[in-house]
């Protein structure tokens, strides 16, 4: 008997009961709180044990869903084992005629007479529920295990291959990802400086395919260029001067390459900058492409110690006091980002799917019935719809 309640206990757990799936959306919570809050965690946390939660998750939302497509066109769907209410009615009444004004409602029952069950929409739900469920699930995981996001500096000259992964300055990869994705070589012929026209600057780019078909022309943010199932796409131009910095002539304060971005709106007629800290100095660094205007900027607390403008490959050097700055070379960047296409038209259809039939479920419940004989007449126990 004990061994019979146990079977009924995990296949509930399995097929029907919402708890056992309350526990895969524990860990996901769990790691947001991390991530976006930085609450402190007992255990270690990581975004593989996510993955792996999420592909368990997935695995239960199919075995669920074919057990309600299974059970769709039974006399029964629901079955009499599992939800029985602990409250109940008596009805002085016997049983064979509260049976008979439940069927003429729309009840069927059991061979033997004791559950009935009345069809409802909110089945539907339930299959809406998990089918979404497994549609987000799966393809969001898969997607993660399959994922590639390279970030990358270019410039004019040789070709480099985007299948390399140590081309890349900062990559994310999935573990299905191999070491040479299907990437074609790229060849940066011309940059061209942010204007009107291209207000983020552009760059003119031939790709090579493995297959040898060439594919060249003006690449811009935010057009994208498709390779298989990867895109790739430049986000601005990155300037990266060398700037050192030298007190009385000989120490060096600073002796770096600096890498400037583009700023949202121009300060001043400057469109790159960049911060920068050495020690106990705060500096800060702009340039105007246009007129190759450099300025620099050192403070130590709230006292200036330089600020300076120099026009690069004009002016070799500026003073101030005892600092003087120097700025020689610069590199000239595209920032491509090579990425792979997610599935997210489908997640987001799996989640909008779920919703609604957790909405469904949840607004028409199941009207399930159970009849007890008993002495004074028929015991019923019975759902709320």
């Amino acid at each position: 008997m004990s061994l019979m309640i146990s079977r009924s206990k995990l296949s509930r757990a399995v097929f029907t009961s919402p708890w056992s799936l309350l526990l895969f959306c524990l860990i996901p919570f769990l790691f947001i709180l991390k991530i976006k809050l930085n609450v402190p965690l007992l255990a270690p946390l990581s975004m593989t044990v996510v993955l792996l939660n999420n592909l368990c998750f997935s695995l239960m939302a199919g075995i669920r869903l074919l057990y309600y497509l299974a059970r769709l066109r039974k006399e029964h769907r629901y079955g009499a084992v599992g939800g029985r209410p602990s409250l109940f009615e008596e009805q002085l009444v016997p049983c064979a005629k509260v049976r008979t004004l439940l069927t003429g409602s729309g009840y069927r029952f059991s061979a033997d007479g004791s559950y009935g069950e009345k069809r409802d929409k909110g089945y539907w739900g339930m299959l809406l529920l998990y089918a979404g469920l497994l549609l987000c699930l799966f393809l969001g995981s898969m997607d993660n295990l399959r994922q590639f996001s390279g970030v990358l500096l270019h410039g004019v000259g040789k070709s480099i291959e985007l299948k390399k992964l140590d081309t890349y300055r900062q990559l994310v990869v999935g573990p299905l990802v191999g070491e040479s994705p299907l990437l074609p070589k790229m060849r940066i012929l011309r940059q061209i400086l942010p204007d009107v026209t291209y207000p983020r600057g552009a760059t003119e780019a031939l790709f090579l395919e493995e297959d040898g078909k060439e594919h060249g022309g003006v690449l811009k943010h935010p057009d994208i260029f498709r390779s298989g199932p990867y895109d790739i796409y430049m986000t601005g131009m990155i300037y990266e001067p060398h700037i050192q910095i030298v007190i009385d002539g000989m120490e060096d304060v600073l002796n770096e390459k600096i890498m400037l971005k583009q700023l949202p709106q121009k300060v001043d007629g400057f469109g790159f900058f960049a911060p920068f800290k050495y020690g106990n100095l705060d500096g800060e660094l702009f340039y105007q492409p246009e007129k190759s205007r450099l300025k620099v900027l050192l403070r130590q607390g709230t006292m200036e110690m330089l600020n300076k403008e120099m026009l690069f490959q004009v002016d070799r050097e500026q003073s101030s006091g005892n600092l003087t700055v120097r700025c020689n070379t610069m590199g000239v960047w595209t920032e491509i980002h090579v990425v792979r296409r997610r599935h997210m038209p489908l997640v987001l259809l799996g989640g909008g799917l779920a919703v609604v039939g957790l909405i469904l479920r949840l607004a028409i419940r199941p009207r399930r019935v159970w009849l007890e004989e008993t002495p004074q007449g028929c015991r019923v126990f019975k759902t709320r719809s």
